[in-house]
C-alpha cells in the first residue's frame, strides 16, 4: 500500500474496529492475504521495525483523532495537489473500504449515522464524484461521526501481532 492508502486503511481500522485476530490487518498492507511475509521484510529485524512504523503512523492516527477538538489536520490528503487530490481520494477510499470489510463485520450498518457516514465517504471518493474542494472536509466530518460510534474511545492500546515469527510462516 502506498500511504495515501495505508492513511484510509489504518482510519477504517480506529474508526470501524473489526473482529480479527491480532495481528491480521498487517497483510492487507503488504498486498498478502496470509501471514507470508515478503521477503524484504521477513527477518526479525526488519518485521519488528515494519510493525512498529506501521502501528506508530495508526497511534498517531487516533491521538490526532481523540483530540479536542478532533481533527484530521495530519492527513496525507492535505499535502495533495489539486491535480493529485483525485487520485489521493480515491486510493485514500480504496484503503478505507478494505478496511471497513476486514473481518465478520464487514459493512454491516451499526445504525443509521454509520450507513450515513459510509455513503458520505463513498460517495466523495467514487470515481464518479466531482473533485470538490471540501471533500476532505466532508470524509473528516464522516470519519469523526464514525468515531462517535464506537464502543471504546479511549486510545489504542499495544497493538500487537500474531506470535508467530516471520520466519515461521515463510
Amino acid at each position: 500500500m502506498e500511504i495515501v492508502e495505508l492513511e484510509g486503511y489504518l482510519t477504517a481500522l480506529i474508526a470501524w474496529p473489526v473482529n480479527v485476530p491480532t495481528g491480521a490487518w498487517l497483510p492487507p498492507i503488504w498486498g498478502g492475504r496470509g501471514w507470508r511475509v515478503p521477503a524484504k521484510i521477513a527477518a526479525p529485524a526488519q518485521f519488528e521495525k515494519f510493525v512498529a512504523l506501521v502501528s506508530g503512523f495508526m497511534r498517531e492516527l487516533d491521538r490526532e483523532f481523540g483530540r479536542q477538538p478532533s481533527r484530521f489536520e495530519t492527513s496525507v490528503l492535505h499535502g495533495l495537489s489539486n491535480s493529485a487530490r483525485v487520485a489521493g481520494l480515491r486510493a485514500w477510499a480504496k484503503g478505507f473500504m478494505s478496511g471497513l470489510t476486514l473481518g465478520s463485520q464487514g459493512l454491516k450498518w451499526r445504525n443509521e449515522i454509520a450507513g450515513a457516514a459510509v455513503r458520505i465517504i463513498a460517495a466523495n471518493t467514487s470515481p464518479s464524484a466531482p473533485p470538490g474542494p471540501q471533500a476532505i472536509e466532508k470524509i473528516a466530518s464522516a470519519v469523526f461521526a464514525l468515531m462517535s460510534q464506537r464502543a471504546s474511545r479511549g486510545p489504542l492500546g499495544a497493538l500487537e501481532v500474531s506470535p508467530a515469527s516471520p520466519a515461521a510462516t515463510r
